[in-house]
């Protein structure tokens, strides 16, 4: 099973978008993927909620106690958050190391059904978020173009590269892979933003995904519509919505680029 996770310390960035997308994108290319949602904040919920998993909820992830079988689970896949379960665990007493070791053990029992997973995070540096980070296998960072988002995004790659390179082996992920600062809610309209974003381009070129997620009504229509941007219909005619095929074809380019990093780490290894 491959791991992927859209992450950053701060919130508002794009994470959440790019996750529930990007799963629906790689169901709809005929593999089977399952969204953990990692964050107290309760919004992968929504968007996803007709693909939850019953049973099992984020917080089972993290107990020593075995998932049990899984009966006919579906090709696209929700395990849901609990609020104040994960609260519970990430303020409680457990070892940081017990946290990671029955994460790991509890995706291992999921990695017959499913042949990715995607984490969605918390936009916080907390246990839980970093627990993720430790399984995972390939990692995006979203940000906004600000001056306040850009430093949080460069503070979580240092998060990814104390990560890779733990003093302790068994905290350690030296493999995961960075796919690079995909800049989100990008507006070409802004010369400042145009301006702001070729100069990443030019000076942070090797970090960076050389395209952008931009500013668009149908990324916000399309959750709460509970669907894939590029499934979003009109409500009167019940086509796809132009701005939603343009959304669409922006943000499964990004995608195509993340699958491709992916296939070519994958045969690396």
């Amino acid at each position: 099973m491959k791991k992927f996770a859209a992450v950053n310390q701060k919130g508002g960035v794009g994470k959440t978008n790019t996750n529930c997308n990007f799963s629906h994108c790689l169901a709809e290319a005929g593999n089977s993927a399952l969204i953990i949602n990692g964050d107290e904040q309760e919004d992968t919920n929504d968007m996803m909620i007709e693909y939850e998993v019953a049973g099992i909820r984020t917080h089972h992830l993290f107990s020593h106690k075995p998932l049990g079988k899984m009966e006919s689970p579906n090709k696209l896949g929700l395990i849901a958050s609990d609020r104040e379960a994960l609260r519970e665990i990430e303020e409680s007493d457990v070892d940081d190391l017990e946290l990671v070791d029955n994460l790991r053990a509890r995706l291992a029992e999921l990695a017959p059904y499913y042949q990715y997973a995607v984490f969605d995070t918390a936009g916080a540096n907390s246990r839980i978020a970093n627990a993720f980070l430790i399984a995972c296998d390939f990692v995006t960072v979203p940000t906004k173009i600000d001056e306040h988002s850009i430093r949080e995004s460069v503070e979580t790659i240092g998060r990814i590269g104390g990560i890779r390179t733990h003093p302790d082996s068994r905290m350690r992920n030296e493999n995961l892979a960075f796919l690079g600062i995909l800049v989100n809610e990008y507006d070409p309209r802004q010369p400042f933003q145009v301006k702001q974003f070729g100069r990443l381009l030019e000076e942070h070129g090797g970090l960076m995904v050389p395209y952008a997620i931009t500013d668009r009504q149908a990324y916000r229509e399309a959750v709460s519509a509970r669907v894939p941007v590029w499934r979003l219909r009109s409500d009167e005619s019940g086509h796809i919505k132009t701005a939603a095929r343009e959304a669409g074809k922006e943000i499964l380019t990004v995608f195509a680029y993340f699958k491709k990093l992916m296939d070519a780490h994958e045969v690396m290894r």
